[in-house]
């Protein structure tokens, strides 16, 4: 920035894909537009690179989304059986993850809005195209689950950089390695700018209107252990290291109110050997979700939650928070011979510690040799004889033991034993600023405060508990359209 401070219309504060949707919305709406990042160019867009670039939404099956994708041939058509995807079931979808929690306000406006939202992605030069996988062969048949009904043509990488190009072309300047530092309030209490730093100094930026798209507080370790707790300072992060919760920070300063479960999050169990933050040619490879098909015990060598509660989808966020609770954030996935040929495939990356007994693994894991034994054939004694059935909830659970394993306890008993050690991972938080159905941020009173609004992570209320694969992506563009469009109107 030069010495003149400048003003826009509408500043918006990250660059991925909420950001940059509440951009190209604002400049739809004649504002004009600076998007400060953060991050340096080549780390631009928060944790959105670091996704499949899934996009959870609306549609009437494979014969209404033909039209978004530019190659799909009517011999693919033909192939494909995919059945339309109903607001109800996004609903029923959301719901059930989340316990019923979800703000009904958003919820409504996520649903409604999605469909009209992937179309005007669209428009702006995005490319979409199937879920990966999901593509048929030729002369193949191909069954497609519905729910995830798209993906940004190269995933998070690809949409990223489609969404800034677009930007680009629309005449919206982006700022890289700027830092917002605090909100610029006006005398009746309205957000009028930020407080900004960068190399060469600390700057005020006026505007009509701020979006804060600039995600959650996963990759600070402080907020981390004041709002999840102790044990949460270990956690690998699995997205950028440049989500720090700056926009909850200056929000709260000027206000707003918090919204959302500020003490829950998206976790996993990962590989112990996971680097502290995301790094996009690893981070996907890292985590280690086979272990309903074994057991997983700490340094005590004692068993500390029901691996088979039900799929790894299901419950990896809440084993990823449990294995953190352990001494030193860590644990051991134990499998033996029967399991092994079933672990996903991102177990062949990872260090395996193998051993032809019980003992000698125990041993070389250094775990309480005694405890682990006496752990393993405590399991033994309860489960039953069988084989593994991973895409089914089998029934076959303990009776008793504590905690119990509610599905796949079978017996740990065929050598070679192995062993993965896992930490648990974060990456995103659920806490974040309450909102109004159009975006606007609220302040204590529930009251909108004036040319302040928030879409992304940041915004509370959405997710509860549990994450909706491809919601994330979904909202955060609904939202960001929404907030860009309410920000260029209070400039006017």
């Amino acid at each position: 920035m030069g010495q003149d401070e400048p003003h826009y219309d509408v500043i918006v504060v990250g660059a991925g894909n909420a950001a940059l949707c509440a951009a190209l919305s604002a400049r739809d709406h004649g504002a004009s537009v600076v998007v400060l990042e953060k991050a340096p160019a080549s780390a631009q867009g928060g944790n959105c690179p670091y996704t499949g670039g899934g996009f959870r939404f609306v549609h009437d099956g494979i014969e209404d989304l033909r039209d978004l994708v530019e190659d799909m041939t009517d011999a693919d058509v033909a192939r494909i059986s995919m059945a339309p995807y109903t607001a109800d079931d996004f609903r029923r979808h959301l719901l059930a993850v989340t316990h019923g929690d979800t703000a009904p306000d958003l919820m409504d406006t996520l649903i409604s809005q999605s469909r009209p939202t992937v179309d005007w992605m669209l428009s702006k030069g995005v490319r979409w195209e199937l879920p990966s996988g999901s593509r048929p062969s030729a002369g193949a048949p191909s069954v497609i689950p519905n729910s995830v009904g798209l993906a940004a043509w190269r995933s998070g990488p690809g949409l990223v950089d489609m969404l800034t190009r677009a930007a680009r072309r629309s005449g919206i300047d982006i700022l890289y390695e700027t830092k917002m530092l605090r909100l610029l309030e006006d005398p009746r209490g309205g957000v009028r700018g930020v407080v900004a730093g960068d190399r060469d100094g600390i700057h005020e930026i006026r505007a009509g209107g701020v979006v804060l798209a600039c995600g959650g507080f996963e990759a600070n370790p402080e907020m981390r252990v004041k709002y999840l707790g102790g044990g949460w300072e270990r956690a690998k992060v699995r997205g950028t290291r440049f989500n720090t919760g700056d926009g909850h920070r200056a929000a709260l300063d000027v206000g707003a109110k918090a919204g959302g479960q500020w003490t829950g999050c998206h976790a996993t169990p990962i590989d112990i050997d996971a680097p502290k933050t995301g790094e996009l040619e690893v981070t996907d490879r890292m985590p280690r979700r086979s272990y309903p098909l074994g057991i997983m015990v700490n340094l005590s060598g004692r068993r500390f939650v029901d691996e088979g509660e039900g799929f790894a989808e299901q419950t990896f966020v809440k084993v990823g928070t449990r294995i953190l609770e352990q001494e030193r954030g860590l644990a051991f996935q134990i499998f033996d011979a029967k399991a092994r040929p079933m672990l996903e495939p991102r177990y062949g990356v990872a260090t395996a510690v193998e051993a032809g007994d019980l003992g000698a693994l125990a041993e070389r894991l250094e775990v309480n040799t005694v405890a682990f034994r006496g752990t393993v054939e405590a399991f033994n004694a309860d489960a039953q004889d069988g084989e593994y059935t991973p895409r089914k909830l089998d029934g076959r659970a303990t009776k008793n033991l504590d905690p119990p394993k509610s599905n796949w306890a079978i017996r740990i008993d065929t050598p070679p034993f192995v062993a993965f050690t896992v930490t648990g991972g974060i990456t995103y938080t659920y806490g974040g600023l309450s909102i109004a159905g159009d975006a606007q941020v609220l302040d204590l009173e529930d009251r909108p405060i004036p040319g302040l609004f928030a879409a992304g992570e940041i915004v509370g209320g959405i997710f509860y508990h549990n994450s909706l694969r491809a919601a994330g992506l979904m909202h955060g563009a609904v939202f960001g359209k929404l907030a860009g469009a309410g920000a260029a109107k209070v400039t006017r």
